[in-house]
């Protein structure tokens, strides 16, 4: 009708799903007070978000519940300050130490708001570090209970696979991690067997 045809959008185009809430979207804030913008933003727009933790939500609980969304949590806490000398502890300031302290607690704190978290592996730079951090936030305050639900059920419903994915039901994909002992929550328990899709594969440790 003598206008030219609009411009191919490819980020547009991907976001419309998101704007028909078809499809939900992850936001990273990348600090505590960037949670109300990004909450403000998803209202204004009318999407449906999931947001990333950045691991600094112990700083202002009240706008994470205020928030009122699930978050992906992931466990790669900082290490404590390395101190070879005495006098090291001087140019440690006192914000890198609550960080330090707080991390671990973070997935707890989330909990104690009433939200709902899923536990990932993202942003860790050794894997094997994954069961060692998990420990950490269940020694400050993070129930088996909830543990488990963060790495099985509730990812599965966020990523809406719950039918196929999460429990242990006839039905479902057989996707298993065994470990030798009581519990997968002690790192110290060596992986045995892990199933995909029903076939097994043994591990072998020395």
């Amino acid at each position: 009708a003598g206008r030219s045809r609009p411009a191919l959008n490819p980020a547009l185009q991907a976001l419309k799903p998101a704007l028909d809430q078809r499809m939900r979207v992850v936001i990273e804030p990348k600090s505590a007070l960037m949670v109300d913008r990004a909450t403000r933003l998803a209202r204004e727009l009318e999407i449906e978000i999931l947001l990333l933790s950045s691991g600094q939500e112990w700083r202002r609980p009240e706008l994470a519940k205020a928030a009122g969304v699930p978050f992906i949590v992931p466990v790669n806490f900082p290490e404590a300050p390395k101190m070879p000398e005495e006098d090291d502890w001087n140019a440690v300031s006192l914000d890198q130490l609550r960080v330090w302290d707080w991390a671990a607690e973070n997935p707890a704190l989330l909990k104690r708001q009433g939200l709902q978290i899923a536990l990932t592996s993202h942003g860790l730079s050794d894997r094997k570090t994954f069961r060692k951090n998990l420990r950490l936030a269940l020694d400050r305050g993070l129930s088996e209970e909830e543990a488990l639900a963060a790495l099985t059920t509730v990812p599965a419903k966020l990523c809406g696979v719950e039918e196929r994915l999460g429990t242990l039901e006839a039905g479902k994909l057989a996707n298993l991690t065994v470990v030798a002992g009581t519990s997968y929550f002690n790192p110290e328990a060596k992986v045995h067997t892990v199933w995909i899709d029903g076939r097994v594969y043994r591990i072998e440790n020395e």
